[in-house]
């Protein structure tokens, strides 16, 4: 199946006051597309230092994504934030697209390569380019499905940080039924890799997803599509929540997102 990410946007770091937490998967199907929104709003907001970017307090994305080959796929993100004590406005646009060098089986290993670049828009203009780059590993056995999906980042512009920082995602699920699927996820972020600093001063979340499975994905999670067969659509609806692990990391993010792959 093509990629169909869970995110939720929480706010530290740049550009646009963004960070987009993603669980991509491996394989692409030619000719497929998708449409995917994901939104998310946050408690226990904590209070942004005089010179630093205001924490969020809610974001929202629509994705879409298309996928020329079976081995070649590229989305476009436009996204929309409200920082604390803001108005929700369109503050950035993010181009990712992927490579798949090794198409995951129904049961085994695949691995994949994955390009972003972030701009930001109106209140956000100004801030420095955001660039990300790394592997998307997954492995799958029977109905349990791990994606790994560590990123070195960087900024661009004249106001950017030197040095590479590094974002991970990572997401354990369980298919337990034919319309139902539970995931834990973490997520965490380094600003900057050559000034790490302590490990409470980090951003770093988990928690637990439950997945609604319509369509295609519900009894086709994990087996390749046959050979000259049609893509049908499929829904794939999530409802989760990220606690924080850290005293630098918002207390709860409460997440939604709905895709549609056709």
């Amino acid at each position: 199946m093509v990629a169909i990410a869970t995110a939720a946007a929480v706010g530290f770091g740049s550009p646009a006051a963004r960070a987009e937490f993603e669980i991509p998967q491996v394989n692409a199907e030619a000719g497929s597309i998708e449409a995917e929104y994901r939104g998310a709003t946050h408690d226990g907001i904590l209070l942004a230092e005089p010179d630093e970017e205001a924490n969020l307090e809610q974001s929202h994305e629509l994705e879409f994504q298309l996928a020329p080959t079976d081995s070649w796929m590229f989305r476009i993100t436009p996204g929309l934030t409200q920082p604390q004590g803001g108005d929700l406005t369109y503050n950035y646009l993010n181009a990712e697209t992927q490579f798949v060098l090794l198409r995951r089986p129904p049961e085994g290993l695949g691995i994949a390569f994955m390009l972003g670049y972030t701009h930001p828009f109106n209140e956000a203009q100004g801030e420095p380019d955001e660039y990300e780059y790394g592997p998307i590993i997954e492995y799958a056995t029977g109905s349990w499905l791990l994606t790994l999906n560590p990123l070195l980042t960087g900024e661009r512009g004249p106001d950017a940080v030197p040095g590479a920082g590094f974002e991970y995602a990572a997401q354990l699920q369980y298919q337990f039924a034919r319309h139902w699927a539970i995931a834990a996820q973490a997520f965490g972020e380094i600003e900057s890799l050559s000034n790490s600093g302590p490990f409470e001063n980090q951003v770093h979340r988990a928690g637990p997803t439950l997945y609604l499975l319509l369509g295609e994905e519900e009894f086709d999670e994990f087996t390749e599509q046959k050979e000259g067969s049609q893509l049908e659509s499929s829904w794939k609806i999530g409802l989760g929540a990220l606690f924080a692990l850290t005293p630098a990391t918002t207390d709860l993010s409460l997440k939604a997102m709905v895709a549609l792959e056709y």
